[in-house]
């Protein structure tokens, strides 16, 4: 292996899945506005392979990284901002997973579609299980960790324990009666509780640190729009987790009716948040860029996945709650999607092709209030 290669593998960032995140999410987005999105069939299929096509060409220098590189490996899992991206992977497998659910049918058989399904979510959802331990344990056993060395992209593991349930309730509701079902929906409740109570714990550590503290350098300010990941997320859960419940409790007729009214005023105000926090990483990342210019990182796939979450809880929502703000608002975070998608796809492109995106990047001042 030559030098430079060599050189790659050993800074091949953990964040880069962060972009199979972006692309695969754009597919859903697609999906839950289909009626109102000109050629959306044929934009669900190119932003599915395109997912597929990046998970594969990613996925092995992530793994040779591994093997000829661990002790870099090691130090990022101990770094307290690299080591949250580490997620990203198994993440990456959970959305393809969603965006197949939606679009698979034009390639596989039900049967086989399915099963496909649900081998990504047990490997998707063992992997961020790992992650989450070996993360969480090793900043426990740190002598000592500095509050400026946190930023909202602590809030990674709990966001992608809060997507299990989302693949999760589809497959609890597919496989209903066998043992699959069983472990999909136990599982989707169990990785609801993690994700859920980390987000708490972890959104009041980083507020405070926020607020007390000089913001992260600016080539991380992208990581604050990760704040509106988790509500958004859990505005799905609560509008989609109905029917799996019921199936899994055997809920009475009136008990699912009376869940599924419960799940929709519970959505709007997740939903409330996570609009809320689009509002306030808007107004934040433009005075941050004011003072010092976004440079260009991998990190800014933290601007993508977060709004493409948002639209498809937007879309969700108003499937649930038909009311035109939610439909205007999707339809406006869906523009925003495609446009950041395009921006940030043309720039880590130009970064590969140059070569700059794979250099370490420099450790950077804090943003000053």
């Amino acid at each position: 292996m030559s030098n430079s290669n060599s050189s790659i593998l050993r800074h091949f960032a953990p964040g880069w899945f962060a972009s199979v995140m972006g692309t695969a999410v754009s597919a859903v987005a697609v999906f839950v506005f289909r009626d109102y999105v000109p050629f959306a069939d044929a934009l669900q299929i190119f932003f599915l392979l395109a997912s597929v096509v990046l998970f594969l060409a990613l996925v092995v220098p992530w793994t040779l990284r591994w093997f000829l590189h661990f002790d870099a490996v090691r130090a990022d899992l101990r770094h307290p901002v690299s080591a949250s991206f580490f997620p990203t992977m198994p993440i990456s497998l959970l959305i393809i997973g969603i965006a197949l659910e939606k679009t698979g049918h034009v390639f596989f058989d039900k049967q086989t579609l399915w099963n496909m399904i649900q081998s990504l979510w047990a490997l998707g959802s063992a992997g961020i299980l790992f992650f989450a331990l070996v993360i969480l344990s090793d900043f426990f056993q740190h002598d000592e960790m500095k509050w400026e060395s946190a930023s909202l992209g602590w809030l990674i593991p709990p966001v992608s324990a809060l997507l299990v349930p989302v693949l999760g309730g589809s497959l609890a509701v597919e496989f209903a009666g066998t043992a699959w079902g069983a472990v999909n929906a136990v599982g989707s409740l169990m990785f609801l509780g993690i994700g859920g109570v980390l987000f708490l714990v972890v959104m009041t550590v980083v507020f405070a640190r926020y607020v007390f503290h000089p913001l992260p350098p600016a080539h991380l300010a992208p990581t604050l729009w990760v704040g509106v990941a988790p509500t958004s997320i859990l505005t799905i859960v609560a509008i989609k987790f109905v029917k799996p419940l019921s199936l899994f409790f055997a809920a009475s007729p009136e008990a699912e009716k009376m869940l599924g009214f419960l799940s929709r005023p519970m959505g709007v105000m997740m939903w409330g948040f996570a609009f809320f926090w689009v509002l306030l990483a808007f107004f934040v990342t433009l005075s941050v860029h004011q003072k010092s210019p976004l440079p260009f990182a991998l990190s800014w796939w933290a601007f993508v996945f977060p709004v493409g979450a948002f639209t498809v809880s937007s879309g969700v929502l108003y499937q649930a709650v038909p009311q035109p703000l939610f439909l205007w608002v999707g339809l406006t975070a869906l523009l925003g999607l495609m446009g950041l998608w395009l921006v940030v796809t043309w720039r880590t492109l130009h970064g590969v092709w140059q070569g700059s995106i794979f250099q370490p990047h420099p450790v950077k001042p804090a943003v000053q209030k």
